[in-house]
């Protein structure tokens, strides 16, 4: 074999392959903690239920907990989530309605209360919905959402978001809740809403990710080795 590296070409080359490699094993790195966060979520989903107060005391390892709460639903305070739902019938719109909840200790949660079409989002049209005195809930606590770049605006005169904005409902109702976690309710009420049960979506993509730097860089090795060869500096004698 005869071979007459370009020295630019041959730096600049080593350089991104170096740089695909390294990112190959970055992904690889982060699937392996995906994975642990996976077993640690799937580990936190089975333990009993606690008291929402007993979580709140480190609420780092309270999401995906289940929990039981006592308090009163602050409905004036009813927030909303754009939420359509499908199914063999089609496309429904719908909302899911989020409220304040005083707790008996008088700290306030928001609670994930289940989901409404949109002819119901209005309290007045499921009245029996809505207890006005002290209940007890149980649900699963979630950790809020932020807003991506491509996420409308709020609108805060009907107090409907598109994501769990819990502190961006919070401070919209000039509340400060004990924390920005939020419980999905597993319980339903008379009237609605029909509690929805989500399952955690958390994306595993890494590995995909990790045989596409590797690929790129395979890739890269060819198109350089065809290159030279092209120009008569790699050739291949028997």
């Amino acid at each position: 074999m005869h071979f007459r590296p370009l020295p630019v070409l041959t730096i600049s080359t080593s350089i991104a392959f170096a740089v695909l490699i390294v990112l190959g094993f970055w992904q690889l790195e982060r699937r392996e903690e995906k994975h642990a966060l996976l077993r640690e979520i799937a580990h936190r989903m089975i333990a009993p239920a606690e008291s929402i107060e007993g979580l709140l005391i480190n609420d780092s390892e309270a999401p995906f907990r289940h929990a039981t709460a006592q308090g009163t639903f602050e409905h004036a305070q009813e927030a909303y989530v754009f939420a359509p739902r499908s199914d063999d019938s089609g496309t429904h719109l719908g909302y899911k309605v989020i409220t304040p909840f005083r707790l008996t200790a008088s700290a306030v949660v928001f609670v994930d209360r289940g989901w409404v079409p949109q002819e119901r989002r209005a309290p007045a049209t499921r009245l029996k919905g809505q207890p006005d005195g002290p209940v007890t809930i149980r649900g699963l606590m979630k950790p809020t959402a932020a807003p991506g770049l491509f996420t409308p605006e709020p609108n805060l005169v009907e107090h409907i978001w598109y994501v769990h904005d819990i502190a961006g409902m919070a401070s919209a109702f000039d509340l400060k809740p004990a924390t920005v976690l939020y419980l999905e309710a597993s319980m339903s009420s008379p009237g609605g809403p029909d509690p929805i049960a989500e399952m955690p979506e958390i994306p595993d993509n890494h590995l995909q990710y990790a045989l596409t730097w590797f690929a790129l860089a395979v890739a890269l090795v060819i198109v350089y080795l065809v290159f030279h060869h092209s120009r008569g500096r790699l050739r291949f004698r028997r």
